[in-house]
């Protein structure tokens, strides 16, 4: 049985960067928590120069991720930090890994937990990868990250390398991909499937450069694997707005599963065919994101969907006034350059309804 997929989070390094205060901080955590997070990683970069509450500090799940310098280490050492990622840029040079090494040995001082993260570990053929587990295995490294910074990586790549990689490292792998191309959930997915369990993720993929978004890589692993950790009658929607929220951050509405408009269906064909279907539209369905599908009435719409709408508010249409009302609909919504709105639509009915009655008077 595939092992839970374990999320090492980076939305609250964002939410450091962009200035969020620390109160707002601390309700995100738990929120983020109910969805597998196995870390939260801050950048020493981002950390407020005023220090980090202590109750943050001490949090079990935090990592902090520093350059590989003596001077660094220090500081983490002095603010208390337990756990520590030693970030690593390759140089194929002998002086660069007595640098390494030197890190590691100051961290390994204090740190009850020691990470390497190689940041272009893509451009890295697999010999040379090969060439630091001796330091890892010498250290006591908890997990080797495999980052793709410069977003080079497609997913089949990731899948070969990664597999190779794991026969031999004497640690667990954990992969950090980046969507400067759009691919960094596809690939943190091949990761997964090359039988990586660790993976960055930050809620919609926010970040600098932007990360693979958590949203999508738990309900993809939901439907291609089965392995459900969104937890039963998900909030998961509202729980990425109100976290986005926090640093400012409006959602977009076509953001996929969890944007406002993402289960919005307006085409007639479209309409009727999901009615009978949902399947045929949405692999995903609405309700395990804490979605529901919405029924857009507009100028592409059609019968179906008009009798499907009003059907909705319990009230039956025929031919001949589905026929008028749409007719009506599709002039309103071309002059507004938008749908209409339930309300707009109800006014229209009644105000149809009226001038029958007048009429019939």
């Amino acid at each position: 049985m595939r092992q839970m997929v374990m999320v090492s989070d980076q939305t609250i390094n964002e939410a450091l960067r962009l200035g969020t205060s620390m109160a707002a901080i601390e309700l995100m955590i738990p929120i983020l928590k109910k969805y597998g997070i196995a870390n939260f990683d801050v950048s020493l970069d981002y950390l407020p120069s005023d220090g980090v509450p202590k109750q943050l500090l001490l949090h079990p799940l935090l990592r902090c991720k520093i350059h590989s310098s003596l001077d660094e280490i220090a500081k983490v050492r002095q603010m208390g930090f337990s756990k520590v990622i030693l970030s690593w840029f390759h140089q194929p040079s002998q002086s660069s890994l007595d640098q390494l090494t030197e890190a590691l040995t100051a961290a390994q001082e204090f740190a009850q937990e020691i990470y390497l993260c190689i940041e272009n570990a893509e451009e890295l053929t697999i010999p040379e990868l090969t060439s630091y587990w001796s330091l890892l295995s010498r250290y006591r490294v908890k997990r080797f990250i495999y980052q793709d910074v410069r977003s080079s990586l497609e997913p089949l790549g990731v899948c070969r390398k990664l597999e190779s990689l794991q026969q031999t490292v004497p640690c667990p792998i954990e992969f950090h991909g980046h969507n400067t191309y759009g691919l960094a959930t596809a690939n943190s997915l091949a990761a997964l499937r090359s039988g990586v369990q660790y993976v960055a993720a930050a809620v919609s993929g926010i970040g600098s450069p932007n990360h693979a978004a958590m949203e999508e890589v738990l309900m993809a692993v939901k439907h291609l694997w089965k392995q459900d950790q969104v937890p039963s009658g998900s909030s998961l929607t509202a729980d990425c707005i109100e976290i986005l929220s926090y640093m400012g951050i409006s959602l977009p509405v076509d953001k996929a599963l969890i944007g406002r408009d993402v289960f919005a269906h307006e085409s007639g064909i479209h309409v009727d065919g999901i009615t009978k279907n949902p399947l045929l539209y949405e692999v995903i369905q609405p309700e395990e994101v804490g979605q529901t599908r919405q029924l857009i009435i507009g100028k592409h719409s059609g019968t179906a969907s008009l009798k499907i709408k009003f059907l909705q508010w319990n009230l039956e249409l025929d031919q001949a006034e589905t026929l008028e009302l749409l007719e009506k609909v599709r002039r309103l919504a071309s002059v507004q350059k938008r749908p209409l709105s339930d309300l707009e639509l109800h006014q229209l009915y009644w105000r149809r309804n009226q001038m029958d009655q007048s009429q019939l008077g």
